[in-house]
């Protein structure tokens, strides 16, 4: 009786007040804990485009994405254990415990070395497992993940040619913005997001949207062009153009939409080459020949340093500085794998070498009918970048981390049971569900 006088005597806006509470306890005990790590890391993955340093990117990564995951594996929630499963995690596992196992023989190691380089291995690893949780508990992950990326690069695309060119001439080279910034790792970046927009263009059914995505790779192939790279450009064109080749041996005979889908977009890309061509000769003749000489001297030069320490390396903490014949000094040797024999010599050379080579061949052998051609393209766009810049694999966060991890990641998932990369038939299941 006297609960019932109290419920009835209660304020209202008291009772609102109250009933809100309980509505946003019940939201953040069953939707929020549910569901934060997939928005958390989405958040992470887009935010190569829009976070204003890498040290806040970094920092993000740490909080909202590496501790909840952790928390979930101290709960029995992620069973760590079957990731092994995957061959392609496990060589991956393998080759990062390997390259930073030569810092024990390096010279001049300490133990902040082995710290610093024991969390990036770690976070690495944190990556690849939680990219690998999403994909499996979430179907459709993957798709909106895509369609998330193409739509945030096409439109930072946008803001950055405007904003540059607002400042500079056109057509001078594009520098962009945080992670971004060096013209190289952005068009890597912008190359995935690329292949990630043909995945998608070719599923679409209607002459709208095809358009729509159509209109959104004419601006990501403009801004990899601005930003005038030729190692990613050379990649996306080796990819591109062995894409429908892959793609030839699982068609049915009389299936040509998607080989119409493919001419109209390389007429559309050779057309955007045209006209920039004729109307900017110079434009093509700095691509063409800028820094030529001095990447042949860099990789001359780290030869000579790896021979040093040849199968095993110098170590991550080795100094990769280099002075060039006309005294510039390089901070390391424009290539991943030159780095990585420098650092693990031949031995880590080598598991890189299996390790992309087996993710590959997983990814066009193992993976549904849908996404193998994307994983596989990805991949082979990623380790054909890797070739003319970057530096270690071993680091944190980084657009590498873009480009070869996260399909390092998809590869790894695709081959655990019951996961939705598998097979297509598990895939059109799971997203009824």
């Amino acid at each position: 009786m006297n609960d019932t006088n109290l419920r009835h005597t209660e304020p209202q806006p008291a009772r609102t007040t109250r009933i809100w509470i309980s509505l946003l306890t019940h939201i953040n005990l069953t939707q929020l804990k549910k569901h934060f790590l997939a928005i958390s890391y989405t958040l992470f993955f887009l935010g190569f485009f829009f976070f204003p340093s890498s040290k806040s990117h970094s920092n993000f990564f740490y909080v909202a994405v590496a501790f909840p995951f952790l928390i979930l594996i101290f709960m029995k929630k992620v069973d760590l254990r079957s990731f092994f499963y995957s061959r392609t995690f496990l060589l991956s596992t393998i080759f990062l415990v390997y390259m930073f196992s030569p810092l024990f023989w390096a010279e001049n190691w300490g133990l902040s070395d082995i710290s610093r380089y024991g969390r990036r291995v770690f976070y690495v690893l944190i990556f690849l497992g939680v990219t690998i949780h999403l994909v499996q508990t979430y179907p459709n992950f993957l798709r909106r993940l895509l369609v998330l990326l193409c739509w945030t690069a096409a439109i930072f695309a946008v803001g950055y040619i405007m904003f540059y060119y607002s400042q500079h001439p056109f057509p001078r080279r594009i520098y962009g913005f945080g992670q971004l910034h060096n013209p190289i790792m952005a068009s890597s970046v912008y190359g995935i997001a690329f292949i990630a927009c043909i995945y998608l263009f070719q599923q679409q059914h209607t002459m709208k949207t095809k358009l729509l995505y159509l209109g959104m790779l004419s601006v990501l192939f403009s801004y990899m062009m601005l930003a005038q790279s030729r190692g990613p450009l050379l990649a996306l064109a080796v990819t591109i153009f062995g894409w429908p080749i892959l793609e030839s041996f699982s068609r049915k005979e009389g299936d040509h939409s998607h080989r119409n889908n493919f001419f109209l977009l390389l007429l559309i890309i050779f057309a955007a080459i045209a006209v920039l061509f004729i109307l900017y000769p110079d434009f093509f003749k700095s691509c063409l020949f800028r820094g030529t000489a001095y990447r042949r001297e860099i990789w001359g030069q780290g030869l000579l340093q790896a021979w040093d320490a040849p199968y095993f390396g110098h170590g991550l903490n080795a100094d990769t500085r280099l002075i060039l014949s006309n005294g510039e000094e390089m901070v390391h040797h424009h290539s991943v794998y030159m780095t990585t024999l420098f650092c693990g010599g031949i031995v880590g050379l080598l598991l890189l070498i299996v390790l992309t080579g087996s993710a590959i061949r997983q990814g066009l052998t193992q993976t549904g009918e849908l996404q193998k051609f994307l994983l596989t393209c990805m991949l082979l766009f990623g380790a054909l970048c890797m070739i003319t810049d970057g530096h270690t694999l071993i680091r944190h966060p980084k657009p590498v981390w873009l480009f070869f991890w996260f399909p390092i990641a998809l590869v790894a998932a695709s081959e655990l049971p019951g996961n939705p990369l598998g097979s297509e038939k598990r895939a059109d299941y799971g997203s009824r569900q």
